[in-house]
């Protein structure tokens, strides 16, 4: 087999497309970093500094709903080790901050609680990186300590969708830097939350590799093992050699394509995520404000993460006394509300939908307007560029092309194109592009249109797109 078709096999587990699901979710960052004004601390702040008595669980998973973000996840110990929740393992916890004169004190609690009240995912971010700990630094000794105190936390708080590890290390007061047990950790999550995924340095979901939001004009969710965390934590052990510097640089802006994988013959699903703060840091700082990102640059942010088939982690920091910044709120919930309104009605529901050809009627092309997502297209094998075609009873309008692979059973659409019939009984094209995967979305300039047409120019293996919704 050729690698491409080898690569058209590859298909996600079932956290993996739980998670891909998920596409939008907010990400919080509040601690004694906040109380300092600083991003990292050093462990010797004392617990009783952070008092965000605005703090109500209540009304910051309010806010994320509004918002349109689909999960929460709480950084529950940075690098500092200060805990967000009540531990037998340590006092340097969130417990401890009594100066917050407050019943209960343990946000990783009341957060998890409102969150699976209110019907939003829940996940955590944590650091095995330990300012405070003393055995931080004594390899196993300190191993066992953190995969205690990942065992706490992923078993007294329910459901978890997401766990993100950092991984930052650094040596200790007496020189010893920490070599963290990653299969270990994994080995802890994988029991104690079966169903969620492990990100950043993880199996399960990749990092697209900066925190500005700037990301692959194709970016495929299956790529050569080469570049899975057990691969890359391996390199890290060696010293850098000229071979790989050369590739990973020669195939920095492109994992997947067929001219890039033309020499692999191993693969593995491993799906992107674009990471950015609503500023330009992830913990509040005051002077950060100007950095807010507006409304329109969310909406630019999220058609080229999550409607460029990633999922999009946004960051969003409480002030240290556990409230939301009016701007942040704002534009966050405006930014909510517009999206409603742009997904909301489905102008290609009016419309008749045809295509070039269909495998099976079980596979009718009727099926991508249907709201069952295992109902499926599939164009006859011998149909080496299928194309589907909108048509409108009078002209209409909408601004927003959405498609979707059936990605379920692989990714393997590699080349498309876009037409648009005004009304002359002509088709001109208007998009060409390439990867769809999870979720491709074109935002095109409204225009009366009588006719859309989508050709699919090139695609891997058995081709199975599972909806193309016009908005």
């Amino acid at each position: 087999m050729k690698p491409y078709e080898i690569a058209a096999e590859i298909k996600p587990s079932e956290r993996q497309l739980e998670w891909q699901k998920t596409e939008f979710y907010g990400f919080i960052n509040i601690g004694l970093p906040t109380v300092v004004n600083r991003e990292w601390t050093d462990g010797n702040v004392k617990a009783e500094n952070f008092v965000p008595d605005k703090f109500n669980a209540e009304e910051w998973v309010t806010f994320f709903k509004n918002a349109g973000f689909k999960g929460m996840v709480l950084n529950v110990k940075h690098h500092d080790g200060f805990c967000l929740w009540y531990s037998s393992l340590t006092d340097y916890t969130v417990e401890n901050s009594f100066n917050w004169e407050t019943e209960n004190r343990d946000m990783v609690a009341m957060l998890s609680e409102e969150c699976e009240r209110q019907g939003l995912k829940f996940g955590i971010a944590i650091s095995p990186l330990d300012r405070h700990a003393s055995c931080y630094g004594k390899g196993e000794e300190y191993n066992e300590y953190f995969k205690k105190l990942l065992r706490e936390v992923l078993t007294k708080y329910g459901d978890i969708f997401y766990v993100r590890f950092d991984g930052a290390a650094e040596e200790n007061k007496n020189g010893y830097t920490q070599e963290y047990d990653w299969e270990g950790y994994y080995e802890v999550v994988r029991e104690c939350q079966p169903n969620a995924v492990i990100a950043l340095v993880g199996p399960d979901v990749r990092w697209y590799g900066n925190e500005w939001g700037v990301i692959r004009k194709n970016e495929w969710s299956v790529v050569p093992k080469y570049y899975s965390i057990e691969e890359a934590i391996k390199r890290s052990k060696e010293p850098p050699s000229r071979k790989n510097l050369k590739r990973e640089k020669k195939h920095d802006m492109d994992l997947g394509s067929r001219k890039a994988i033309k020499k692999e013959s191993e693969f593995i699903w491993y799906p992107c995520e674009v990471s950015v703060s609503m500023r330009d840091r992830w913990y509040y700082h005051k002077e950060d404000e100007y950095s807010a990102k507006t409304k329109d640059k969310l909406q630019k942010l999220y058609l080229e993460s999550v409607g460029a088939n990633c999922a999009l982690m946004l960051g969003v920091p409480p002030m240290k006394d556990g409230s939301f910044a009016e701007m942040d709120y704002q534009i966050l919930t405006a930014f909510g509300k517009t999206q409603k309104q742009t997904y909301n009605y489905k102008v290609s529901s009016i419309a008749e939908i045809t295509a070039s050809s269909s495998l099976s009627p079980e596979y009718d092309v009727k099926n991508l307007v249907d709201a069952d997502e295992n109902k499926t297209w599939k164009p006859a094998k011998d149909d080496v560029e299928p194309e589907i075609i909108f048509t409108f009873k009078e002209k209409d309008m909408f601004d927003r092309v959405l498609m979707m692979e059936h990605i379920k059973n692989g990714q393997h659409v590699e080349e498309y194109e876009i037409y648009l019939d005004t009304g002359d009984g002509k088709f001109k094209r208007i998009e060409k592009g390439g990867i769809v995967g999870y979720k491709r979305i074109h935002k095109i300039t409204p225009t009366e249109v009588q006719r859309l047409k989508i050709k699919i120019t090139s695609y891997r293996g058995e081709l199975e797109l599972q909806e193309v919704t016009l908005y």
